[in-house]
């Protein structure tokens, strides 16, 4: 069945956010006077697509027992200020969502990160207007929506967005195992982003129907 949406992952996939965020790590583990992460100990999580508590807890040294809940507002004000104004896009990306958009394609942003500050950065970018939908954490304010790579932003936020279109008729384009599990979870095909942020043999081990090493690789494999 041919594709007639598709619903991109955000960091690592549209946008090259490492700078941004291994800034805005280091920054607050030493705002909390906390060893600051290296940058290998930093590559290694964030090849795993998770949100921003988790990456705190599995940085810390006291792990799962670190009481860190209480840093996310302070990174997410660090990366705001200091971190998002890194972020660039990947080479032709919106030349690729615009190509997109005009053929008809339905076009979701699908994202871990906090939504007003994947609002932030899709505005400086002028990236959000070709997306009909934009998910992020916090996207809905009455109630708590688990993250990828539970699919539950897929059931109560995308299916209902784009209501009548199959799951096997969409695709889940990103860069990380939670992407790859949302999409599963989902029942939605889909492609990894060999370019961005994810280890390729444990993602590649996830069965993607599809894989890409450009953004650009997009428009050929709808084509």
């Amino acid at each position: 069945m041919p594709y007639s949406t598709l619903l991109f992952d955000y960091d690592g996939t549209l946008c090259d956010t490492r700078q941004a965020i291994y800034h805005s790590l280091q920054q607050v583990f030493r705002l909390h006077r906390a060893p600051v992460p290296t940058t290998a100990a930093l590559d290694e999580v964030v090849t795993l697509g998770l949100p921003t508590l988790e990456i705190l807890y599995m940085l810390h040294p006291a792990g799962a027992d670190a009481d860190v809940s209480a840093w996310v507002p302070a990174y997410r004000a660090i990366y705001a200020a200091e971190g998002e104004p890194l972020v660039q896009p990947f080479a032709g990306a919106p030349e690729v969502l615009a190509e997109l958009q005009a053929a008809g394609y339905g076009l979701a942003y699908v994202s871990n990160k906090n939504i007003v500050t994947l609002g932030t950065s899709l505005d400086r970018l002028d990236l959000r207007r070709y997306a009909s939908l934009v998910v992020g954490e916090g996207s809905s304010p009455d109630r708590v929506m688990a993250l990828k790579p539970a699919p539950d932003m897929f059931y109560e936020v995308v299916q209902p967005h784009f209501e009548g279109t199959p799951a096997a008729a969409m695709l889940m384009i990103g860069d990380t195992p939670s992407d790859l599990l949302f999409a599963r979870s989902a029942g939605v095909p889909a492609c990894w982003a060999a370019y961005g942020f994810g280890d390729a043999v444990t993602c590649m081990a996830l069965g993607p129907q599809h894989h890409i090493r450009d953004v650009r690789d997009v428009l050929e494999l709808v084509g």
